[in-house]
C-alpha cells in the first residue's frame, strides 16, 4: 500500500472517530430515551392497577359500613332484642330468646366478630362472639376499650367505623383487631346514653381483601389525620403515620388520587394513593420498585448488548466507509489547502474591501456579525473598546499622480503602513483606502497605554503630526488629517464616518496639511446662514459697470462667510453665484453684442477636485476677468465723461426731489430719451434707479451714523412720500429702514 503522509494519517483517523462517536451517541441517546419511556409506562400501568385494587377496597369498605348500618337497625328494631335494650331486669326467658335472636344475625355475616348489647338502666352487656357469649356488667366487660366509647359517645359519629384492638376473654385474653360501628340512643337531649347496639367486624377480614397473595406490594389505610386504620406491617393500629417521609406528599395532597417515588423502610417504592372517601379514609398501596421494573431492567441487558453488538458491527463498518471515504475527502481537502494560502495571500484585500463597505454602508455591521468578520480577517480591532476614526487625505493629489503614476497604489500602501507602525506604540490601527486621495485610519486603544502625561485629545493630535512628518520624509508628499470623535464601539465609530468625511472637506478653506476635528465642524450645523442679497446685488453692479476688482472682493467676501458654516452651505452659494454670474453674462450679451459664452456648473464648481479655497477664486476671477475685458472694449472716453457728469448731478442733487431723468437731460442739453438709453447702453442701469440707489445709500449712511427719524431721513434723501421711501428701502435691501437700523447697530455692538 501508498505510504500516507502524516497529514492524510491524522484526517483519516478524525473520519473514522467521528463517525464511531456519531454511532456511539446516537445509541446512546435512543438508548436512553427507550428506558426512560419504558419506565414511565411501567409505572402508570402499575399505578392504574394499584388504583383499581384501592378502589376495590374503598368499595368493600363502603359496602361492609352499610352492612353493619343495616344490621344494627334490624337489631334497633327486633322485637325480641327490644327487651334487652329496653327493660331494666329482663327475664331469663327473654334473655335466651333475645340472644338467640344475636346470634343468628352474628353467624349470617361470616365477617362480623361480636355483636353488643348496651343497656343504660342495667347497665349491663350482651355478647354475642365466637369467643364468649353472655351477659357481663359495664365494669367487668373484658372488653373495656367499649366502655371508653361509651363514656366518650359524643365524639364519635354513628355508623363510621372505629378501628381499634382490644382483649377478650376473662381467663386466657386473646387480642383481636376490628372494626366497630356504633348506634345508640339518647335522653334528655342528647345528655345520657340510654341504649346501644355494637357491631365489631373482623380485621382479618378486611385485611385478606387488601393484601391479596397475587398481588406485590402492601395496602393500609388512613385517616384524615395520618392514623393508620389498618394492618401495615410491624406499625400498631391507629399510629399516626404523618411524620414519617413517605407519608408527607400525601397529607399535603388531600384533594386527588396520583402516584410517586419514596424510600419506605429503605427501600426505594412505588406509592399510590386515593382521594378522601366519603368517611375521610385514603388508601395506600406500596409496590417495591424492583419489583415494577424487573422486566424493564431485563429489556435493558437485553438492548446493552444489543447495542455492544451493534456497536462492534458499526466500528468495522466505519472503519471499511472511511477507508472508501478517505480518497475523495483527500482530494477535497488538498484543495482546501490551496484555497486557505490563496486566502492568506489575499487576506489584506479581504478585510479592506469588507472595511471600505462597512464605511461606505455597504456591509451590515450590526449585533454580533462585526466582532465575527474581524476575527475571521485576523483583525487587532477589538470592536467592544473606544474607536476612533481618522480620515487621511493626500494633498496635492494631481501632482501625486503625476509623479508616482502606474505605481500610486503602492506608494498608499506604504503611506498605510507608515501611519499603522507610528499608532502602534498607543493604538491598534487598521488603515483602510477608500480610494481616490482617501485614506481611513481606525484607532483602536490597547488595554494598557503608556502614561504620557497627555490627554488624549494633544495625544492623538501628536501622533498625526508624527504621522505628516514621516509621510514627508519617506514619500515627500503631505497629507491633511480630519480627527473623528472617540466612540464606545467600532460599530458607532464607522456610524460616525458620513460626519467625519463632510468635515474633511473643510480642508479647501484650511489648507494643506491642516487638522480638522469633527465636532468642532459639526457644530456649524446649529447655526443658520442667510445668502447676502445686498452683496450680490453690488456684485452684479461691478461685473456690469467693469470694476472688477471691487467685484473679486465682494465675492471673497461672500464665499469667505460659507467657511463657518456646513460644506453644503458653500457648495449652494458657489451655484447661487454661478447662476448670477451667468445672468450678468446674458444680459452684457443681449445688451452690449458681446460675444460670451455661458458657464455650466460643471465648468463652474470645481469643489471636488479643488484642494485649496484660491483654486475655486481663481476660476471665477479668470470669468471676471473675461468679463471686465469685454466691458472695457465697448467703453469709449466721450461716453464715460457723460457718465460721470451724470453721476456727478445725481450725487450733487439726490437730496431734491425734482431730480429726474428730465431735469438731468435739460442741464445736459440733451433729449432725455437719448441720455435714458445711452445711460442704459453704457452701464446696464436706468437712470432712475440709478437715483433711487444713491438716495438710498444716502438713506443707509444717515440710519447708521445718526439717529434721525426715519420720516426726516426720507426727506432729507429726496423722497416726498415716507411710505414710498419704506417700498424702495426695502426693495434694494430687503428690510425695513427700522430693521436695517437694528441690524447694523447689532453688528457694531458684535
Amino acid at each position: 500500500m501508498r505510504k500516507r503522509s502524516e497529514d492524510s494519517q491524522m484526517v483519516f483517523t478524525r473520519i473514522l472517530i467521528g463517525i464511531i462517536i456519531s454511532t456511539i451517541a446516537t445509541l446512546l441517546v435512543a438508548s436512553s430515551i427507550l428506558y426512560v419511556n419504558y419506565n414511565r409506562i411501567a409505572l402508570r400501568q402499575v399505578y392504574r392497577t394499584d388504583m383499581n385494587s384501592l378502589t376495590q377496597t374503598s368499595r368493600e369498605v363502603a359496602k361492609m359500613t352499610e352492612t353493619a348500618k343495616s344490621l344494627s337497625y334490624q337489631i334497633y328494631q327486633d322485637y325480641t332484642i327490644s327487651s334487652l335494650l329496653l327493660y331494666s331486669k329482663p327475664n331469663i326467658y327473654e334473655i335466651t330468646s333475645a340472644m338467640e335472636q344475636l346470634d343468628n344475625y352474628r353467624m349470617s355475616l361470616p365477617f362480623i366478630e361480636s355483636i353488643y348489647v348496651y343497656n343504660s338502666k342495667s347497665n349491663e352487656f350482651f355478647i354475642s362472639s365466637d369467643v364468649r357469649n353472655g351477659q357481663q356488667s359495664f365494669a367487668e366487660i373484658d372488653d373495656q376499650g367499649i366502655t371508653s366509647i361509651l363514656q366518650s359517645f359524643h365524639d364519635y359519629k354513628p355508623f363510621v367505623p372505629i378501628p381499634r384492638t382490644y382483649q377478650v376473654g376473662s381467663t386466657e385474653a386473646t387480642e383481636v383487631n376490628s372494626y366497630t360501628y356504633l348506634c345508640y340512643d339518647t335522653i334528655n337531649d342528647n345528655a345520657k346514653l340510654n341504649y346501644a347496639v355494637i357491631v365489631n367486624i373482623k380485621d382479618d377480614w378486611l385485611s385478606p381483601n387488601m393484601n391479596a397473595v397475587d398481588q406485590p406490594g402492601k395496602t393500609f389505610i388512613v385517616n384524615e389525620n395520618g392514623d393508620l386504620l389498618s394492618d401495615f406491617g410491624d406499625r400498631a393500629l391507629m399510629k399516626n403515620l404523618s411524620s414519617e417521609a413517605f407519608m408527607q406528599p400525601i397529607m399535603q395532597d388531600m384533594q386527588q388520587s396520583a402516584y410517586f417515588t419514596e424510600e419506605v423502610d429503605g427501600e426505594k417504592s412505588l406509592i399510590t394513593y386515593t382521594a378522601p372517601d366519603d368517611l375521610g379514609w385514603r388508601y395506600v398501596r406500596i409496590t417495591p420498585y424492583d419489583l415494577i421494573t424487573s422486566d424493564i431492567r431485563s429489556m435493558r441487558t437485553h438492548t446493552i448488548l444489543f447495542c455492544v453488538g451493534l456497536l462492534i458491527a458499526g466500528l468495522l463498518l466505519s472503519y471499511l466507509v472511511s477507508r472508501k471515504l478517505y480518497h475523495p475527502i483527500d482530494k477535497v481537502l488538498v484543495r482546501l489547502r490551496v484555497m486557505e494560502a490563496e486566502r492568506r495571500g489575499s487576506l489584506h484585500l479581504l478585510r479592506q474591501d469588507f472595511l471600505r463597505g462597512a464605511l461606505q454602508g455597504r456591509e451590515t455591521v450590526t449585533g454580533g456579525m462585526l466582532e465575527e468578520r474581524m476575527k475571521f480577517y485576523g483583525s487587532s480591532i477589538d470592536v467592544q473598546r473606544a474607536s476612533r476614526l481618522v480620515l487621511l487625505r493626500i494633498d496635492h493629489f494631481t501632482e501625486f499622480n503625476e509623479t508616482y503614476r502606474d505605481e500610486t497604489q503602492l506608494v498608499k500602501y506604504a503611506m498605510m503602513n507608515i501611519c499603522t507602525e507610528t499608532a502602534d506604540l498607543h493604538y491598534n490601527a487598521e488603515a483602510v483606502d477608500m480610494g481616490r486621495d482617501l485614506i481611513t485610519l481606525i484607532f483602536n486603544e490597547k488595554e494598557e497605554i503608556p502614561q504620557l502625561g497627555q490627554p488624549a485629545p494633544n495625544r492623538i493630535e501628536e501622533l498625526l503630526r508624527m504621522m505628516q512628518a514621516a509621510v514627508m520624509t519617506h514619500l515627500k508628499c503631505s497629507i491633511s488629517c480630519t480627527i473623528g470623535t472617540e466612540e464606545d464601539s467600532l460599530e458607532d465609530s464607522i456610524a460616525s464616518y458620513t460626519r467625519s468625511a463632510e468635515a474633511s472637506l473643510h480642508r479647501l478653506f484650511m489648507g494643506p496639511g491642516c487638522l480638522i476635528y469633527t465636532a468642532d465642524i459639526m457644530a456649524y450645523h446649529t447655526k443658520e446662514y442667510a445668502f447676502p442679497a445686498g452683496k450680490e446685488r453690488q456684485l452684479v453692479d461691478y461685473l456690469m459697470t467693469g470694476k472688477t476688482r471691487e467685484a473679486k472682493q465682494v465675492y471673497a467676501d461672500i464665499v469667505g462667510e460659507t467657511a463657518a458654516y456646513p460644506f453644503t452651505v458653500f457648495q449652494l452659494a458657489l451655484s447661487h453665484l454661478t447662476m448670477t454670474l451667468n445672468h450678468v453674462r446674458n444680459t452684457l450679451k443681449k445688451n452690449n453684442q458681446l460675444t460670451l459664452d455661458s458657464v455650466s456648473d460643471g465648468l463652474m464648481l470645481p469643489v471636488k477636485d479643488a484642494e485649496d479655497i484660491s483654486e475655486v477664486h481663481e476660476h471665477f476671477y479668470r470669468m471676471f476677468d473675461e468679463l471686465g475685458s469685454k466691458v472695457e472694449e465697448k467703453r469709449t472716453l466721450k461716453h464715460e465723461e457723460l457718465i460721470r457728469r451724470i453721476n456727478g448731478i445725481i450725487e450733487r442733487d439726490y437730496a431734491d426731489p425734482n431730480l429726474c431723468l428730465t431735469s438731468i437731460a435739460d442741464e445736459l442739453g440733451m433729449s432725455p430719451i437719448y441720455v435714458s438709453r445711452l445711460y442704459k447702453q453704457l452701464t446696464l442701469k436706468g437712470l432712475t434707479d440709478v437715483i433711487n440707489e444713491t438716495r438710498i445709500a444716502k438713506a443707509q449712511h444717515l440710519l447708521v451714523e445718526t439717529e434721525n427719524s426715519v420720516a426726516d431721513i426720507a426727506e432729507r434723501t429726496g423722497f416726498t412720500n415716507s411710505s414710498y421711501f419704506y417700498r424702495m428701502f426695502k426693495k434694494f435691501n430687503g428690510v425695513t429702514p427700522n430693521d436695517y437700523r437694528r441690524k447694523e447697530f447689532h453688528s457694531e455692538n458684535f
